[in-house]
């Protein structure tokens, strides 16, 4: 006995979406971490939550853009260091703060990984939502039935 499935025959072999390489996103997290610390050193100093927050923002952009989680620990990294150098210390100099350090570099991980999380979701709806529509149109003919034939009048 045969059994109709409902996949599509013959079968089609698609090609995987090319990714791009890692060291072009590092270098585009560099720039994102770099113009987020420019904007982030214009906010006044006593308010050094705020200022860490644009990084730490765009840190989570970043993920969400690219899902890239080789270039996203780069990304963390540099923006723990670009934070500490010239956000918490001034003019670039690096130094151990304790446990603040290590919060800061907390919660660039936990931004990154929530861009990621709130990235593969978005791309996870618009594949559905083109799943749908895809079966939407292929089904859209079936629909085309007067309300006559479909009443038996």
């Amino acid at each position: 006995m045969l059994m109709k499935s409902g996949g599509a025959w013959p079968p089609v072999l698609t090609k995987a979406p090319e990714r791009t390489p890692a060291g072009i996103n590092l270098a585009a997290g560099t720039a994102m971490v770099i113009a987020a610390a420019l904007v982030a050193a214009l906010i006044p100093t006593a308010h050094t939550g705020w200022r860490f927050a644009v990084v730490a923002v765009a840190v989570g952009m970043f993920a969400a853009l690219t899902l890239d989680q080789l270039a996203l620990a780069g990304v963390a990294l540099l923006g723990w260091l670009v934070v500490n150098g010239f956000l918490v210390d001034r003019l670039g100099e690096l130094s151990w703060h304790g446990s603040p350090d290590l919060y800061r570099l907390l919660l660039l991980v936990v931004s990154g990984a929530f861009g990621l999380a709130v990235g593969e979701i978005f791309r996870q709806l618009v594949a559905l939502r083109a799943r749908w529509m895809a079966e939407a149109q292929k089904g859209a003919p079936a629909m085309d039935i007067d309300e006559e034939e479909r009443h038996g009048a």
